[in-house]
């Protein structure tokens, strides 16, 4: 993505909430949303601190680890976000862009959002869109799936994440991430026996493997918050959404909002006609 997109990009999610308030952003790594050398009152929170990003991304010739900056909050697997952060109604908005995929917990996460927001906070999130990377081959989640992951308390992916991860893990050429027009041929990243090697060590090992648990198209992810509002497993409603292009689309959720002004079933029948979408 080039200088100039991203510099739209960062513009248009920025309009979306109250900049002078006080935030948190989850997850910002190499590339945050609101660095506070910019002058944000903002807070962050990640799995590990800044000496740990920048070894991570250490001669990586696509990150600027300079823009790494002090993480306050290291987020402890043990406790949910909302724990780790301790502090409940503190934050005008949350933003947290292609983090929600990563969670074991996606509810757990989103009720740990509205814990910690103020009454009229918002939530911000930018999700990837599974027809346009590397996700492309695996299918939606559902909100039953959410609910358990939630009911087992899960606070890692589980072997069988990782497996998935790795043995349905598709490319365009090689690039893991495309324009919706790219005709490039698909091909799988990895071979299906490291991912049965993965899967084995993965269920003897507490170490964390950071993939994918949760794969989207725009309606799907809709229709899951919808119905986790409508069952009262959350308060926070749709405020605004907008397919941003590219490979991802953004929400906006807030306890205030009236919620997304599309019905459940419509929903269902756009996330059939989005998921059939997919060039192959």
């Amino acid at each position: 993505m080039g200088a100039a997109m991203l510099d739209t990009r960062s513009q248009f999610l920025r309009s979306l909430i109250r900049l002078e308030g006080h935030g948190l952003e989850i997850g910002p790594g190499y590339n945050p949303l609101l660095p506070k050398a910019e002058g944000f009152w903002v807070e962050t929170a990640d799995y590990t601190d800044a000496a740990g990003l920048r070894t991570k991304y250490a001669g990586n010739p696509h990150v600027e680890v300079e823009r790494i900056e002090t993480v306050d909050h290291v987020l402890d697997g043990g406790r949910s976000l909302a724990q780790s952060i301790g502090a409940p109604g503190a934050f005008d908005y949350i933003v947290a862009s292609h983090v929600i995929e990563h969670t074991p917990d996606m509810l757990g996460f989103l009720q740990s959002c509205e814990t910690l927001l103020k009454p009229d906070g918002i939530l911000l999130l930018a999700v990837p869109d599974k027809r346009y990377c590397f996700d492309v081959f695996q299918p939606l989640t559902s909100t039953g799936q959410v609910l358990q992951a939630h009911l087992d308390g899960r606070s890692r992916p589980t072997p069988g994440a990782l497996f998935d991860d790795l043995a349905y893990n598709a490319v365009r050429e090689d690039a893991i991430g495309w324009a919706r027009d790219d005709a490039r041929s698909l091909r799988f990243f990895a071979a299906l026996q490291s991912a049965a090697s993965a899967f084995d060590g993965a269920r003897h090992s507490a170490e964390y493997h950071d993939v994918h648990v949760w794969r989207f198209v725009p309606s799907s992810f809709r229709l899951i918050l919808h119905d986790l509002r409508a069952i009262g497993e959350i308060g926070l409603g749709e405020r605004f959404y907008q397919d941003m292009g590219g490979h991802e689309f953004c929400v906006t959720l807030s306890a205030v909002a009236l919620g997304c002004p599309v019905d459940r079933l419509t929903l269902a029948k756009q996330a059939l006609v989005e998921h059939a979408a997919i060039r192959v």
